[in-house]
């Protein structure tokens, strides 16, 4: 476990890492808005400006124009959702798995990842949060740009505490708790199902729904954002240019799931074997502050 810090305040701070402009949004958007009502300091580090990411009938964006018109909605949604600081660091967008883009000498996931860990730990020592979330191992999908994303951030929470580590100039924070973000897989399997009936064709739709999501016996956190949606509903509508979850949400239930709950890991201080399920409704849970 990270020896946490409380010596900057008592407020609490918690910070979400994440690759692409709408991830913030579309991923963990509730708990953003949740925290931040509640009067914490929310912030997001976001790796790419999406490239080379989709570009939805009711934007005006281009491929030329893309990646800045995505940074500026990236910028904007975060202050619809109460986020202090959204920080963008700037590398291009991979592309989804097996894309061309991969392969692109610029692309994020060709960074040395010890060059995107120096940039998370920079951010973890100058904004001191207790708390850093990013998304599972597995990125969520398999998306290759997200689980770069998520290992830079488990090694800088490690990391930005380490007096030793070499990478960062400025003093040493070690945050308190370190969560992946998922979706139950029972739910992605109920969701991506329905996708493949709807559109057989899009790329969601060759996703293999076994492996989508995090097992549900692995979720150990549960946070009820129900208060919320609708200022979710308003960040989401920034993204113009991408297509969210919702216009892909089949029926109303889903929909309620993605929007009044949200699902964690607790990866550090580590759950013991003895605690199974939900063992958390708070993501300060613990913690002095």
């Amino acid at each position: 476990m990270a020896s946490g810090n409380t010596s900057a305040g008592s407020e609490r701070r918690l910070l979400c890492v994440v690759a692409h402009p709408d991830d913030e949004t579309f991923g963990s958007g509730s708990t953003l808005i949740k925290y931040a009502a509640e009067g914490a300091s929310v912030y997001t580090s976001c790796a790419t400006r999406g490239d080379v990411g989709e570009i939805a009938d009711r934007s005006d964006a281009t491929p030329e124009t893309l990646s800045a018109v995505r940074e500026q909605e990236y910028y904007d949604a975060g202050k619809v959702m109460g986020v202090k600081r959204s920080i963008l660091y700037g590398y291009r967008d991979s592309g989804m798995e097996g894309t061309p883009e991969n392969d692109h000498p610029n692309a994020y996931i060709q960074v040395p990842i010890d060059e995107v860990v120096a940039k998370v730990v920079d951010t973890i020592r100058e904004l001191k949060p207790q708390v850093v979330f990013s998304f599972d191992e597995d990125g969520g999908y398999g998306h290759p740009d997200h689980i770069h994303a998520s290992l830079a951030a488990k090694l800088a929470y490690f990391a930005a505490g380490d007096p030793s580590y070499e990478g960062s100039t400025l003093e040493p924070w070690a945050p308190s708790k370190l969560y992946y973000h998922g979706f139950p897989r029972s739910i992605m399997k109920k969701w991506f199902a329905m996708f493949a009936e709807m559109d057989p064709d899009s790329d969601l739709a060759k996703l293999n729904v076994d492996e989508l999501g995090v097992p549900d016996e692995k979720l150990t956190t549960k946070l009820d954002t129900s208060a919320h949606v609708e200022t979710r509903r308003k960040a989401i509508d920034v993204h113009r240019t991408q297509y969210s979850p919702l216009d892909r949400m089949p029926n109303d239930e889903l929909e309620a799931e993605y929007m009044t709950t949200d699902y964690f890991i607790r990866v550090d201080p580590p759950v013991a074997d003895s605690e199974t399920g939900i063992i958390e409704t708070d993501l300060f849970e613990g913690l002095d502050v």
